[in-house]
């Protein structure tokens, strides 16, 4: 598979859009925005999506209009016009709330796959990888209790805790991964297109509040995707703004999409 950039990953994502969605709903008008510590999620008539925020981000942006609104309920730009903004902030240097509000739109506007199964990401993980050489990249709840399930087994984060490596030894560990979990942040903080050239032969799992359910995705060498779906957009929109993590947030389910299950 030839490499691809993250730049062409983004905009392939925000093609997907236009392909699977309706274009009824993407001129809408309106749309709000719930801003926490963990997440943020932006609505618009009963579609949300969610995205992670990126750590050292400080409000306000200049995406956040109506500033008399409180913080948790705020009009965006029209939905659509703010997912086709992902690509513009692929490379930047000092992080804004900007490409979270731009991957939450897309995550919005993006349908949930009719073959997409009940199943949660690390389910899967454990699923495809048990017994083999295994890297996820992001600390998630999960690592700790499933990491003895795996031949070898190893953490990358940007900002390791004790057991982790850290990410600048990717290079080391990834090329002779058999399974590889990777969270969607690494679409927000531009690392993705990188770490799939660095492990074309494994089986790569996207995971993630962030991930996206594109199938754009599938050709830039993700095999499978763990998203989330919105059984109720109030209850999420009030969980992220109180500051939740994702695990603990109300009226969301974890669905798994393979590759091999698209049409």
């Amino acid at each position: 598979m030839q490499s691809i950039d993250q730049h062409t990953i983004l905009q392939a994502i925000v093609n997907d859009i236009h392909s699977l969605t309706p274009s009824a709903i993407l001129p809408a008008d309106d749309s709000r925005v719930a801003s926490g510590s963990h997440l943020v999620a932006v609505h618009v008539d009963s579609h949300l999506g969610l995205a992670s925020r990126l750590r050292g981000v400080a409000e306000p942006t200049p995406l956040l209009s109506a500033a008399n609104a409180p913080a948790e309920e705020r009009t965006l730009p029209p939905l659509a016009e703010l997912a086709a903004s992902l690509p513009g902030y692929a490379a930047q240097d000092t992080p804004t709330l900007a490409p979270s509000l731009a991957l939450a739109a897309v995550n919005a506007l993006l349908p949930v796959p009719d073959a997409a199964a009940d199943l949660k990401g690390q389910d899967l993980l454990l699923e495809y990888g048990a017994g083999k050489d295994a890297v996820v990249i992001g600390h998630f709840p999960f690592v700790n209790k499933i990491a003895k399930e795996f031949r070898s087994f190893h953490v990358l984060e940007k900002e390791p805790r004790p057991g982790d490596l850290h990410a600048d030894e990717a290079a080391t560990v990834l090329p002779g991964a058999g399974v590889v979990a990777v969270t969607g942040t690494t679409l927000l903080n531009g690392t993705l297109a990188g770490i799939l050239a660095l492990c074309p032969d494994a089986f790569v799992l996207l995971m993630g509040p962030s991930a996206p359910f594109a199938p754009s995705l599938f050709q830039a060498g993700v095999n499978a995707i763990a998203g989330n779906a919105i059984a109720d957009p109030d209850a999420v929109l009030a969980g992220v703004a109180a500051g939740l993590p994702y695990r603990r947030l109300d009226g969301v389910a974890s669905l798994t999409w393979l590759a091999t299950d698209v049409g």
